[in-house]
Formats: C-alpha cells, structure tokens, sequence
C-alpha cells in the first residue's frame, strides 16, 4: 500500500504553491484534480494571472520582471504598493471583516512570496493593456494590480504543471476527491471516485485546495441568498464546493463571511460556466449611453 506524505486536493495556483513548497521539503506529492486535463486548473485558468503584492518602486518590479528593457522601465512609472497601501485596501474592501492574521500573513510575505515563485519559473510581466494608461508619454499604473503572470492564467497553470511535473509530482485528472479518511483522530487520506470507482489513497497530511462553490447553485443559493442560483459562473463548472463540505464532514469548523462573494458585470446571454476561448470577454465593466440593472 503507497502512502504518499502529502495528498493535495486541486490543481489551481493555490494548489501547485503548497505542492512546490511540500517538494522543497523533500515530500511526495500527489495532486488530484477533478476536471478532464483540458480543463485543469480551477479558476486560475479563467483569470488574467494578475497577482496583487506590495512593492516600494521600479527596481521591485525590475527584479521581478528580468525582460524588461530600459527603453520600457524609462517610459513606466510603476509607482508604488506598499504594505500600508496594501492592508489599506483589504480594510475598505472586506469592511474590516478580514482576518488580522491571515491578511497580516498575506501583505507582509506578498513579495518574497512572489520571489519565490519566480525562483520556481514562474514568470512575470507588468499589466500594460488592462491597468496602466498614458500620462504625458509616460504609462501609468493604478489600483496596485502591477503585474501577471506570461499567458495570463492559462499560461500561470501550465508553468505550474510543467514546474511541478519536473519536481516529481504527480497529477492524476479526472480523481474526484469524495471524503477526507480519518483514525477518529487524524487524517489518514483521500477516498476518491475515477472512472466511476471509488479508491482509497493514504497520505500523512492532506491539503485542501479546490476552490470556493461558485459552481454549486445549491450552495449558492444556501450561502449568498434567494436568485443567486441564476447567476452565470465566470470561471470552472468544476467549483462545486466538494472540499469545503468534506472538510465540514471530518469535523473541520466553519469560518469568516459566507453570505458575500467577488462578483462582476458579466453579460446575459453568457454561457452557464466560463468558457476557455472567451475568457473575461463577458465581463461588462460600463455602459456609457445606457442603465445596467444587477438582476441578482
């Protein structure tokens, strides 16, 4: 019987960081990912790849960002985002319902976090085409949101894949992760459905990583209120809320604000879940002759 040191349950950019930092401590690794390979990687795949973290000038994002040419930096102000202005906004935003530990953990690691991914390959760029605009023949950047990973999101879980298949990890799709296995006192695996069978897989510790349940009209309309469950979803069909309810089953507590999510203008005749080919062009960010009306 194999018994892995560390199971990680989802394939997202949250997952592949607990994966490279568990095969820095010389763990085997598996990763379970329930969407078909063509579909991997949760809702990283459906963003832009942008990565909020807090940094002090130009030779922050030029440490980052090695391609940059001097031609590009002497007509970029990058500005700053520091800590301060970083923790100003989970503030404003979350309406101080942050956690004080995790956001502190979050604002004060963003960098060497970002370091450390790079130092993995991940690369990066600054956001050109969605947040920076021209002031006197100099680009601007603004909100704080400075720089992507190359290929967007797509591009951020394909490095991830091809990072964390080099280090030895193992990536099985389409293994759906069904129930958390305990002693009655600690966590001893995975019990998971393939090919229409379920298999227990054992491991010393396992990581939950699979997203919110933004895919899940029941939980949805449980959590977020009466007509969220007609909301059309920006990213995976795979997002269902499955680790949020096994964690509850082994006993896990629940926490924080359910009853509020990230939500965005997306357009009425867009399909049911995100679609790969289209991206974010269903977002609707304004209507300069016209009313938008949330229907939600």
């Amino acid at each position: 019987m194999t018994t892995w040191d560390t199971i990680i349950i989802g394939a997202g950019n949250a997952a592949f960081c607990a994966a490279h930092a568990a095969r820095e401590k010389g763990a085997s690794v598996l990763m379970l990912e329930c969407a078909p390979e063509a579909e991997n990687g949760g809702n990283s795949r459906y963003t832009a790849g942008a990565i909020r973290f807090a940094y002090d000038g130009v030779e922050d994002i030029r440490a980052l960002c090695p391609d940059l040419s001097e031609e590009q930096i002497a007509i970029t102000d990058f500005g700053t985002y520091t800590e301060a202005q970083f923790f100003d906004d989970m503030f404003r935003v979350t309406r101080f319902r942050t956690d004080p530990n995790l956001c502190e953990r979050l604002v004060t690691t963003s960098r060497e976090t970002m370091h450390w991914m790079r130092g993995k390959g991940i690369r990066f760029m600054p956001i050109y085409g969605r947040q920076a605009f021209k002031v006197d023949g100099r680009f601007k950047f603004w909100g704080g949101l400075t720089l992507e990973a190359w290929g967007g999101g797509p591009g951020l879980v394909d490095a991830h894949t091809r990072i964390a298949k080099e280090a030895g990890v193992e990536i099985r799709y389409e293994t759906r992760a069904v129930e958390i296995l305990t002693d009655g006192y600690a966590v001893t695996g995975v019990k998971v459905r393939h090919g229409g069978e379920l298999q227990d897989l054992h491991a010393k510790s396992v990581v939950i990583a699979s997203g919110g349940f933004q895919a899940s009209q029941e939980m949805r309309t449980r959590y977020l209120g009466p007509g969220w469950e007609m909301a059309r979803v920006r990213g995976s069909r795979f997002n269902t809320g499955e680790g949020i309810k096994m964690a509850m089953a082994a006993g896990a507590s629940t926490y924080g604000n359910w009853s509020g999510c990230h939500a965005v203008g997306w357009d009425y005749n867009a399909p049911e879940f995100g679609d790969l080919d289209v991206g974010d062009g269903f977002q609707k960010h304004s209507y300069p002759w016209g009313v938008m009306v949330n229907a939600t």
